[in-house]
């Protein structure tokens, strides 16, 4: 007869489940013991957020669940801004935390805290089994509702005396997950009709959708529409630097379609003046996701429903292509950036030919002139000029580039802050993560580490400010213990520099405070200290050299590069 802890572990075991970061706590014993047997390798972290960002990485990019394991009380507390995280971003992770007993509740007990009522409102489900028998059950529900519909955190908070109980139960099998299904083919009917009476249609996606996470269904639509798709997953929503002059794209458009994205902030379409008054909105959310925010009058919105994005994807591609419908002109595609980010020119999309109307399904989606007009005005940028005062982040971000381009696998994480604005604008890579639509900052070096779990033969790149490095230092240590292949490149000015940036916007360059950092501070040494490599690239250092030799390492290397504080980039606004 098994304890519940060994059913539970067997149960992630039997589910794919082959690592768990986590924080040890007294709470949380009788768990690591069952992973020994389970054969679950334990990622031991310094801190408990950091073991949700690891797990919101590796699910990520390798398409699992991520599994972060917690304390009760302040472990848990610890772990929550990173699990808001996790839902903003649509990541299918499961946080385990040990819990005081039912006998303790509203006693004082050791750690005590209504956990359920403090994730409840950041995640999909959040559970605290009554009796070992009914941890089975919770957990099943737990993985199928992570990864189920828009995938995103649960929570199963456990009560220690539990851990101990024999059940009686074996470890459950794999929980069947309901079949990605698509669109009803009615409403794709509809959609399709839409397509084929626009001109300039934009095609927008959410986080659970972008390039990284969904490489085959993005490719097989842009395929099909010659066309881009926008993935909209930043908290600054179209002021971010990512999307150049998105707004000016956003105005020519004819028809918008979001896929799995809600018609929130992030959005635009309820902000009057970015959208051309009368532009139809169409709106496809899977079957759990909220409805689309109120529309005013201009922007009416059509709500469609579906089981699965992706897979919806993937059958508008196949539709496309069957009723052999040229989605754009040759000039649109141009203006749409690809993903996200692409700031060097990209490869030519396939495009179907341009087909005469014989039949009603043989259809043309917009001018011919449309689609480049929309990448241009995105993709103009303001002249990055050189700094006298030392080295300018479009200079670093030129290197970096550079070094991306020589690894046979790289990955760039970038975090939040100003600095890292600039490389999220000016890099690209094959797969990448951005501190993402919650706007939480500092969760770089745990999503590097999680990424390295994920995929241990990529090259990993993180850029991180000097203000973000210092959430989470500490798990350089925990890179060094796993031999993470990770170049950490700190650009580092000295200061919190978007919040300079709002001082000098809002109340002048004389009234900046409260904002500085100290120069003293010493982030290769730090690294030295921890057992990594280090080190410090001045203005007139090579930094080429520096990345290069990070690169021929093994394990984790921080550099840290001293920059101007420059404001982000800026984009040139442009008719069309």
């Amino acid at each position: 007869m098994s304890s519940a802890s060994s059913a539970l572990i067997q149960t992630l075991a039997n589910n794919g489940v082959e690592v768990i970061f986590s924080l040890s706590g007294n709470q949380i014993m009788p768990l690591y013991d069952a992973c020994i047997d389970a054969n679950i390798r334990i990622i031991h972290t310094r801190h408990e957020g950091a073991a949700v960002y690891m797990a919101e990485a590796y699910a990520q990019l390798s398409g699992k669940l991520g599994v972060a394991l917690v304390t009760a009380g302040p472990g848990l507390l610890n772990a929550v801004s990173a699990l808001y995280s996790a839902a903003r971003s649509e990541t299918p992770i499961l946080l385990i935390s040990g819990d005081a007993g039912f006998g303790m509740d509203g006693r004082g007990g050791f750690q005590e805290l209504d956990q359920c009522a403090t994730t409840a409102p950041i995640t999909k489900y959040s559970a605290r089994p009554e009796n070992a028998a009914a941890i089975l059950s919770d957990l099943d529900h737990c993985i199928a509702t992570a990864l189920g519909g828009t995938p995103g955190p649960t929570h199963l908070a456990l009560a220690f005396a539990l851990l101990s109980q024999t059940t009686g139960l074996d470890a459950a099998k794999k929980v069947n997950l309901p079949p990605p299904n698509a669109m009803r083919q009615s409403d794709l009917e509809t959609v399709i009709t839409a397509i084929e009476a626009a001109k300039h249609p934009l095609i927008i996606t959410g986080p659970q959708a972008n390039r990284t996470r969904q490489p085959a269904a993005n490719a097989a639509l842009e395929a099909a529409l010659g066309l881009p798709i926008i993935c909209l997953e930043s908290a600054r929503g179209l002021s971010d630097s990512f999307y150049g002059d998105l707004t000016t794209a956003l105005k020519s458009a004819d028809l918008i379609i979001h896929l799995g994205k809600l018609a929130d902030y992030s959005a635009g379409p309820h902000a009057r003046g970015l959208i051309t008054k009368g532009t139809p909105i169409i709106s496809i959310l899977t079957d759990d996701q909220t409805a689309p925010m109120p529309a005013h009058d201009d922007h009416p919105i059509t709500l469609f429903r579906t089981g699965n994005i992706p897979a919806s994807m993937t059958q508008l591609a196949t539709a496309i292509t069957d009723q052999e419908i040229t989605a754009c002109d040759a000039d649109w595609p141009a203006a749409v950036p690809t993903s996200i980010i692409r700031r060097l020119p990209w490869p030519a999309l396939a495009r179907r030919p341009h087909h005469t109307a014989v039949t009603d399904q043989e259809i043309t989606v917009c001018d011919a002139d449309w689609p480049a007009a929309v990448t241009t005005s995105i993709t103009r940028r303001l002249a990055w000029q050189a700094s006298d005062q030392g080295r300018h982040p479009a200079a670093l971000t030129t290197q970096l580039q550079f070094a991306i381009n020589q690894a046979a696998s790289p990955i760039l994480i970038a975090d939040g802050g100003e600095f890292c604005q600039w490389v999220q604008a000016g890099c690209i890579a094959p797969r990448r993560m951005i501190n993402g639509p919650s706007g939480a900052i500092g969760g770089g070096i745990a999503y590097a580490i999680g990424a390295s779990i994920a995929c241990p033969d990529a090259e990993i790149f993180l850029v991180m400010g000097d203000g973000t490095a210092g959430f989470y230092l500490g798990e350089i240590h925990t890179a060094v213990r796993i031999n993470a292949n990770i170049t950490a490149i700190i650009g580092n000015d000295y200061r919190w520099n978007a919040e300079v940036q709002i001082q000098i916007d809002t109340y002048g360059p004389d009234r900046v405070y409260g904002c500085d950092l100290d120069e003293k501070a010493d982030y290769a040494a730090a690294a030295i200290g921890l057992g990594a490599q280090g080190q410090n690239v001045g203005p007139d250092d090579d930094l080429d050299a520096a990345l290069r030799s990070a690169s021929a390492t093994q394990g984790p290397t921080v550099l840290n590069v001293l920059i101007d504080g420059q404001a982000a980039p800026k984009f040139i606004p442009m008719k069309l």
